[in-house]
């Protein structure tokens, strides 16, 4: 009798059991911790032979390196959009990460690992001004997500395993287990934790870095950091200040970020070419200011080490540095360029710590008896606040430096900052709590949704009407909103615009777009009654799989939107009187 060895271990992995769990997290946090060794061993080699020409016997003019970022935005567009078709590999990986847990129920394409691999390497390796740690935990999670596929998981197990994917490459690249795992599963939430996926995280993410400093050794990603004392009282109040001097850049850094992505979106240029102009306005900064290209890291260390504090003009220029970071960020992540946000906070944190240090200083010299010490607390509290992860942002900076020292000031900067910063964050595809996730619908209690009714929560509004013998190109400028629009058929409405489809012509056929009619990318979705329940209005969601209905009246005019996340909202609402 012939056995089906692949039925058979995944039946042995789909047990409910803890065991198989923590076999099959170590399995993905193995096989991370080698692409994660791989990732950095080849970024090093390409880094090195793209600067030869500058940094040879014979070196190049200095501004010739503008040319560089540009040309690394045109061939990562290349291989995204034209040789592999893989969208999803642009922009932040994290976010990626994200919106494949919430939406997708953690399955990424198997192309997506590779993709983002190439595509961040080259990024990265010619100047881009993004972080690591983006694309190894869209890496690590798409090497997860099908090692999941492979033994046939559960989607509600698998996006346990993304998750554990993500860990197990935060945990490598960064030699930061603990803050590998925390990073995974707060991340998601403003204002929670995936706990459940705790665990898993832990093992992938220890086993990874176990693998991946077998290699490139134990020594932290900044060594030689001083023994920082433990920080006094008077000290503490200062880091407060930090965390709420923190707050205007956090709100540039997300509005900046944000306004690159949606204008990039609306530029009418091959999608390939935006990289590219987004790498340019890279190479312009870079004349003004080299520090901001690639991650940054070594720039901080040397801030750190020198042990100096600024002054007067030099406090404007750590402040002109960051605010570049900040921009330099936006242009090179937002334009579609494969890299992450993670470190650039790190770094901008870390740059206006130094600012904030050397006004403590200017205006009451000996107030900080390790000024040096606000650079690091700076980088925890910055990424704690743009992100809303306090405890990771915090955890992965003692771990990244070796100090545990100055967790005090680190959590009290941390928190300080996050609640200047609630209305903000990095990662826009982050929901409030598990309420608003669709991956925990089935915990919700089905009574509560039957008093409510959809006319009560909907959201009043006149919607765009598209006509279903158009042309696709007549929504062109509507790609980037976040609704979808109504169709109409000789004014019967008969569904909505799929966008997805739409895009998808757009950026695979091109020219054979233009002859795509509206209608061909409708999908038929019904219009809700506004005296519909959201018990019955949360089924049609589940049965058809859509974000929002729009609702009619008696008469069948349309007179409103309903959201998935504006009925988990009203749910939260609702439960929170009833505590």
């Amino acid at each position: 009798m012939r056995i089906n060895v692949q039925r058979y271990f995944a039946r042995l992995f789909v047990v409910n059991g803890y065991i198989p769990k923590i076999m099959l997290a170590a399995l993905i946090g193995f096989v991370t911790g080698l692409v994660a060794i791989a990732f950095h061993e080849i970024l090093l080699w390409v880094i090195h032979w793209v600067r030869i020409p500058w940094t040879g016997d014979s070196p190049l003019p200095f501004w010739s390196f503008v040319l560089v970022p540009p040309l690394g935005g045109l061939i990562c567009g290349l291989v995204i959009y034209v040789l592999t078709k893989t969208p999803e590999a642009a922009g932040q990986g994290t976010d990626n990460m994200i919106y494949s847990f919430h939406h997708q129920g953690g399955k990424i394409r198997k192309r997506v690992a590779p993709v983002k691999f190439i595509s961040s390497i080259i990024t990265l390796g010619s100047g881009g001004s993004a972080g690591y740690e983006g694309p190894i935990s869209q890496i690590g999670s798409g090497i997860a997500s099908v090692i999941s596929s492979l033994f046939k998981m559960p989607r509600s197990l698998r996006g346990q395993f993304t998750l554990a994917g993500t860990a197990a490459g935060l945990g490598a690249i960064f030699k930061a287990p603990l803050a590998g795992a925390l990073t995974s599963v707060e991340v998601l939430y403003k204002e929670d934790f995936e706990s459940s996926a705790f665990a898993t995280s832990i093992v992938a993410a220890v086993v990874s870095f176990t693998v991946y400093t077998a290699w490139i050794g134990l020594e932290p990603t900044f060594p030689g950091m001083p023994n920082f004392s433990f920080i006094n009282g008077r000290e503490l109040f200062f880091c407060a200040l930090l965390g709420v001097f923190c707050v205007p850049f956090s709100f540039l850094y997300v509005w900046a970020y944000n306004e690159a992505e949606k204008r990039f979106a609306r530029l009418e240029i091959p999608i390939f070419f935006k990289p590219a102009i987004g790498g340019l306005f890279v190479g312009l900064l870079f004349l003004a200011y080299p520090e901001i290209t690639g991650g940054g890291f070594g720039f901080i260390s040397e801030m750190i080490l020198n042990q100096k504090t600024v002054a007067g003009f030099g406090i404007l220029i750590l402040i002109a540095v960051a605010i570049a970071k900040i921009i330099g960020t936006a242009f090179t992540v937002g334009s579609g360029g494969s890299g992450g946000v993670f470190g650039p906070a790190l770094f901008i944190g870390a740059v206006l710590g130094a600012a904030f240090a050397g006004l403590v200083e200017w205006f009451l010299p000996g107030t900080l008896r390790e000024p040096e010490a606000m650079i690091l607390i700076g980088m925890g509290a910055f990424f704690a606040g743009s992100s809303k992860a306090s405890i990771a942002g915090v955890v992965m900076v003692c771990e990244m430096t070796g100090s545990y020292s100055l967790l005090p000031g680190l959590l009290i900067a941390s928190v300080m900052h996050i609640a200047l910063s609630r209305h903000w964050t990095i990662y826009k595809s982050q929901v409030k709590n598990k309420f608003a996730s669709s991956v925990h619908r089935a915990e919700m209690d089905p009574d509560v949704l039957r008093v409510i009714t959809v006319g009560e929560v909907m959201q009043k509004t006149k919607p765009q009407m598209l006509e279903a013998n158009e042309g696709l190109e007549k929504v062109k400028l509507l790609m980037d909103s976040k609704h979808a629009f109504p169709v109409l058929d000789q004014g019967r409405y008969i569904g909505v615009l799929d966008m997805n489809a739409a895009r998808y012509h757009m950026i695979n056929t091109p020219s054979f777009s233009n002859n795509v009619l509206i209608s061909d990318c409708t999908i038929k979705v019904p219009l809700l009654n506004q005296s519909l329940d959201l018990h019955s209005a949360m089924r049609l969601f589940l049965r058809l799989g859509t974000t929002e209905f729009y609702v009619k009246d008696k008469m069948g005019q349309i007179i409103g939107l309903l959201s998935y996340a504006s009925l988990l909202k009203a749910y939260d609402q609702e439960i929170s009187q009833k505590k």
